[in-house]
């Protein structure tokens, strides 16, 4: 796994079955009020506790800086409005199709 990936727990999906901390080789899982909870700086970041947890309530964070996702949303944007330019022409093409055709 990634060095900068990070492994949290979500509350609302734990059940608290232990699983994950049984799993975990370096001892990074506690359960201390009946939820896991993840010890950062024990965790290598193996990844056996996300394949052993049956609610899928571990979970991968990959931090980002601001610049990087400004970049990711300035991409999406721009690749969306060439899409809805593209559909624009394409039913300028279809209503034209349709005109010649009368």
């Amino acid at each position: 796994m990634k060095d900068d990936l990070v492994l949290r727990v979500r509350k609302d999906l734990c059940l608290g079955c232990g699983l994950c901390a049984e799993s975990c080789p370096r001892q990074a899982i506690s359960l201390p009020s009946g939820q896991a909870q993840i010890d950062q700086n024990r965790c290598n970041r193996c990844g056996l506790c996300l394949d052993v947890c049956p609610q899928g309530a571990i979970t991968e964070l990959t931090p980002v800086s601001r610049r990087e996702l400004q970049a990711a949303v300035t991409g999406l944007k721009d690749r969306t409005e060439d899409i809805l330019a593209r559909i624009e022409r394409l039913k300028g093409n279809s209503d034209r199709a349709k005109q010649d055709e009368r």
